[in-house]
């Protein structure tokens, strides 16, 4: 990407206020700490830090420019350029790429499985088209633009949107403007921020009704709020799931120490899908992947051969063995009940090992949180989970609720901080054994992973 200080000014409707018209940035960057010589620093006014206070920082490492809404004491060398918002300043760049470009956008939202979706959807596409994907958890307001900000020759743009309130989907697709809309699922996620599902359900729903009639949807079919949602749609859908009225199917499912397996059908074709990824929830990832491919006519056979190498993300399920004896389950990028739920079925189906599980806080929950981590508890203690460590706060409630179901107190244990988990477990792992480790990002379970993953190596090696 290379823009002149006058694509710039048109673009964020700002004012010169010094500087040399003659410069040229070549990328945008919200993080002086990261920034490159010859781009431009917008300084965000966010939350918790106001960008303001970093645009020296960003000129001393070598920005072309800078977009700020009160002027600044900056070199005469660096342009500056005045806007009412900063934020609406780097969207409206972000937009204004998108409508100069000719890459397609394939958008994906949902409550669960969000990540892996825009992994798989990326993979399958990529094995015909060169392919921008967001990276880590860049989809909201400002991780979204500055994703689409990075395109260069890119034929596909993979682009995950996310929300904590009504009207940022909605936004985040004026910015994206998708040719293919991903809707995984919805689920009790946000309700500290909502009043129910069918208001989470509305606000995902805001994708659907973004699209133009030229645009596909993808969309689950076997999640009624979902079915609900895409009837706000008027153009091509492909439904995928388990479901007999699904346009991409998945049947004959099975896993394995090596992870799942599953048939993918859709009229004309079906292929095997093998991947390391575990659960009965990934079929659905994948499948939503393969869909969003097939909505740009990657050929089946095709976007099935490139999933199959598919890793697990960062924190997103990822499998330490040591020594074919211990294995951690390392989900602890985030929670919510259903997705916990999802990663208790993974671990029961565990082909072998004692089966632990490390559950931490899930928050976000609002009024029904305490409920929510009662009946957690009752869900392992009832799939037949043989140990359980609750960490925080409410993770007390959930070792209460396995309590409450039948599970024994020699089998349960509660904390408050994560650094104390490697300590109970250190007396559970000397022998076969699988353990999760699942919680809300806060609550710092990746540490106790890092822990005891140390301890192992030294032990096994």
């Amino acid at each position: 990407m290379k823009l002149g200080l006058g694509d710039v000014l048109t673009m964020t409707q700002g004012k010169l206020v010094s500087g040399s018209a003659l410069s040229e940035i070549n990328s945008v960057s919200i993080d002086s700490r990261t920034l490159k010589a010859g781009e431009l620093f917008v300084a965000i006014r966010g939350p918790r830090y106001d960008g303001h206070s970093y645009v020296s920082h960003a000129v001393n490492r070598g920005a072309a420019g800078v977009i700020v809404e009160e002027p600044m004491d900056v070199e005469p060398s660096v342009f500056q350029v005045k806007v009412l918002d900063t934020t609406r300043a780097l969207q409206d760049l972000a937009q204004s790429i998108r409508e100069r470009s000719n890459v397609a956008v394939v958008a994906v939202t949902g409550s669960m499985g969000k990540t892996t979706t825009k992994d798989a959807a990326a993979a399958a596409i990529g094995s015909c088209q060169d392919v921008l994907k967001s990276e880590g958890n860049l989809n909201n307001q400002y991780g979204l633009p500055l994703s689409l900000l990075s395109l260069s020759e890119e034929e596909v743009a993979v682009l995950e949107m996310g929300m904590t309130s009504s009207g940022e989907i909605k936004r985040l697709a004026e910015i994206a403007k998708p040719n293919v809309g991903v809707l995984t699922n919805i689920s009790t996620v946000h309700l500290e921020f909502f009043d129910s599902i069918s208001e989470i359900a509305e606000a995902k729903g805001e994708l659907l009704e973004a699209l133009s009639d030229n645009s596909v949807a993808v969309v689950n079919a076997d999640d009624p709020l979902v079915l609900e949602q895409v009837r706000k749609f008027n153009g091509r859908k492909i439904r995928f799931g388990f479901t007999k009225d699904s346009d991409l199917r998945a049947t004959q499912f099975s896993c394995s120490s090596d992870g799942i397996r599953f048939r993918a059908e859709e009229t004309g074709a079906s292929v095997e899908v093998s991947s390391c990824l575990r659960g009965r929830h990934n079929v659905y990832n994948l499948l939503a992947g393969l869909a969003a491919a097939r909505a740009l006519d990657i050929p089946l056979q095709q976007a099935v051969s490139a999933v199959r190498e598919l890793k697990p993300s960062p924190h997103r399920g990822e499998r330490l063995a040591f020594a074919n004896k211990v294995v951690l389950i390392d989900e602890t990028y985030n929670s919510n009940p259903r997705a916990l739920e999802y990663a208790i079925d993974a671990l029961v189906d565990e082909p072998a090992g004692r089966k632990i599980a490390v559950l931490g806080s899930m928050f976000e929950l609002g009024v029904v949180a305490e409920r929510m981590h009662r009946e957690a508890g009752r869900y392992a203690a009832t799939k037949g989970v043989e140990f359980l460590i609750g960490v925080g706060v409410l993770g007390r409630h959930i070792v209460e609720g396995a309590r409450e179901t039948g599970m024994l107190d020699e089998n349960l244990e509660a904390c408050d901080s994560a650094t104390d988990v490697p300590i109970l477990l250190a007396d559970l792992i000397d022998s076969d054994a699988v353990v999760l480790f699942k919680a809300s990002r806060s609550v710092g379970l990746e540490h106790a992973v890092e822990s005891l993953a140390c301890s192992l190596r030294e032990e096994f090696n």
